[in-house]
């Protein structure tokens, strides 16, 4: 299936054609063209993309402000946590201080006898 070329024989023909004048009327077209563009077509553009660009930028730092907002800043956060989870402890009534102190002690005892339960399981495998 080798075949030898020889590149010196096939010569410098053209197998394409051009119409008469073709160049000589281009220019005048893409001249003609770039003319009749409004100019208002390329600012409309350009305010639309600088307001996108405004808009993406805005949305960018309210998610910023959003997520660092409720991201929990230090140590310090949960130490006003605490400080203000026992001032509305405190402000209850005894009976539902008693109350709430029971049921949490029920719990605590509940997670205890489990913890010891899956233990004793575990050590049994």
């Amino acid at each position: 299936m080798e075949q030898n070329y020889d590149f010196n024989n096939i010569g410098k023909k053209m197998p394409y054609t051009v119409p008469d004048g073709f160049f000589d009327q281009l220019e005048k077209q893409v001249m003609n063209e770039v003319k009749a563009e409004p100019a208002q077509k390329k600012s409309a553009k350009t305010i639309r993309i600088a307001i996108r660009t405004l808009l993406a930028v805005a949305a960018c730092i309210a998610l910023f402000l959003v997520v660092k907002k409720t991201l929990p800043q230090d140590s310090d956060a949960t130490i006003d946590d605490f400080t203000s989870v026992e001032l509305a402890f405190n402000n209850l009534s005894t009976e539902d201080q008693d109350y709430l102190l029971e049921v949490y002690q029920e719990e605590e005892e509940l997670i205890i006898d489990n913890d010891l339960n899956e233990w004793k399981n575990e050590e049994s495998i």
